[in-house]
């Protein structure tokens, strides 16, 4: 049979790829765990740790339950794993009942193997005993770990430091982790390289070291740290020492910190970044936040003006409500900004790139050429004008138009001969107006018998 094609021949390009996208909406909380030997995993809900086996003092816990307590709150949080290499499993209490420890490791080809160590509890048992038949039972496994029972408490140590080693356990048993040796750099460059994709950072850690780590970790990678304190020199006037005062030195563009005298127990950070993390960049404002489940700080106007002064946010009480105050950054930019311009370098990216990989043969180096270009970076630009990212036009007191943004571009006669043989474009650039937000409102009147 003859072809078609003889007579009418058809061809269709498909100019429609997509590129994937930086997530500006989504957090990882940093800690040390056994939970999976992966570096990061994504729970949807802070009680999935705890049947996971995690103690309900954990840090890592506190931080989860506060970001999903919540009103938005993310759907998702990532948690991400600072190795450890020795877990303490307790038997919380005698019953006659399975006491089951699931053990994870990854071969040599880096497959991930399990096995489960189960005891089943017998009338008359004692915590101890349970505890020492637990630890016969995991050294009866081929999981490369060594276990060991004292009391109560099996302590399981992996046979090779630094490999991942993932615990899970059920049936009155709890795990109280033990500190990382992992430095916080490692362990953010380790989770890093994972498949997800997230910008928020929170760490359980409040060590000042593993802060500052984490600081200039963050900076470096683009991502956007959130940290808490409760170091009472954050609001002393005559203090200098203090965690809020070094990053404000070194001018951190991306993380944000809290003092809260409730540190230890409570992440305000993690509370905030995920009701924040609810709107798109530009849409809100890090200031004048109600937070759920976190104890509100009465500090003395002189205490909050001193946190404020080092760049460092308060949760204070109003009357009968507490608020956020501050919203910026450790280098004393707002939040939000710092947000929406790392969105939009992204979008105007993605959008440049689109443009140029989906255009029909070639982006011309002519006129037509470089105004699709611009028509690339205008999307964005559009786009976070209709969110509320950059302001709307508007109307200066002659009723003139004030636009949301200009965009410069040069003729194709402008560009220099070196540029078009190189194929370079240069001088692209844009101006936007933010929308900003209203944090504080001054208001004059006067009483009169007459207007």
């Amino acid at each position: 049979m003859a072809k078609l094609d003889r007579i009418v021949n058809a061809q269709i390009a498909l100019r429609t790829t997509a590129i994937t996208e930086l997530s500006f909406s989504d957090m990882l909380i940093l800690g040390s765990h056994v939970l999976s030997t992966n570096r990061a995993m994504v729970i949807t809900g802070a009680d999935e740790l705890l049947d996971m086996g995690l103690s309900s003092t954990d840090p890592l816990y506190f931080a989860a339950r506060d970001a999903f307590a919540q009103i938005p709150a993310v759907r998702q949080v990532y948690i991400g794993r600072r190795q450890i290499d020795e877990v303490n499993v307790t038997v919380t209490r005698a019953a006659q009942a399975d006491y089951t420890a699931t053990l994870a490791w990854r071969d040599g080809t880096g497959t991930q193997q399990t096995a489960t160590a189960i005891y089943s509890g017998q009338a008359g048992d004692d915590a101890e005993g349970i505890a020492t038949a637990l630890a016969s039972a995991i050294n009866g496994t081929a999981a490369p770990v060594t276990a060991t029972a004292t009391g109560a408490v099996v302590t399981i140590e992996n046979d090779v430091a630094g490999a991942a080693m993932g615990v899970n356990v059920a049936g009155n048993l709890e795990l109280a982790i033990t500190s990382s040796t992992e430095s916080i750099t490692d362990a953010l460059a380790a989770v890093s390289n994972g498949p997800f994709n997230w910008y928020g950072l929170v760490i359980t850690s409040r060590d000042a070291a593993d802060v500052k780590a984490a600081a200039a970790w963050a900076e470096t990678n683009e991502k956007l740290f959130g940290t808490a304190s409760a170091d009472p020199n954050i609001i002393d006037s005559g203090s200098s020492n203090d965690i809020a005062s070094d990053l404000m030195a070194n001018q951190y563009f991306r993380t944000f910190g809290f003092y809260s005298a409730n540190a230890a127990t409570q992440y305000p950070e993690a509370a905030i970044m995920s009701s924040m993390f609810t709107y798109y960049p530009g849409q809100e404002s890090w200031a004048l936040k109600k937070l759920a489940g976190i104890v509100y700080d009465e500090l003395t106007e002189g205490q909050a003006i001193t946190a404020h002064s080092k760049n460092f946010s308060t949760f204070e009480l109003f009357r009968n409500f507490a608020v956020t105050q501050g919203g910026k950054v450790a280098a004393g930019e707002w939040i939000d900004v710092i947000r929406l311009r790392d969105q939009l370098v992204e979008s105007i990216r993605v959008s440049v790139v689109s443009a140029m990989i989906n255009a029909d043969g070639k982006v011309p180096y002519t006129d037509d050429g470089i105004q699709a270009i611009g028509n690339a970076m205008r999307a964005p630009l559009d786009l976070n004008v209709r969110r509320g990212g950059i302001a709307p036009e508007e109307l200066d007191e002659n009723d003139r138009v004030i636009p949301s943004y200009t965009i410069s571009l040069p003729r194709s006669s402008q560009v220099p001969f070196n540029d078009k043989a190189n194929r370079v474009l240069n001088d692209a650039k844009f101006t936007a107006r933010l929308a900003g937000a209203i944090h504080v409102v001054n208001i004059n009147g006067s009483l009169s018998y007459a207007l």
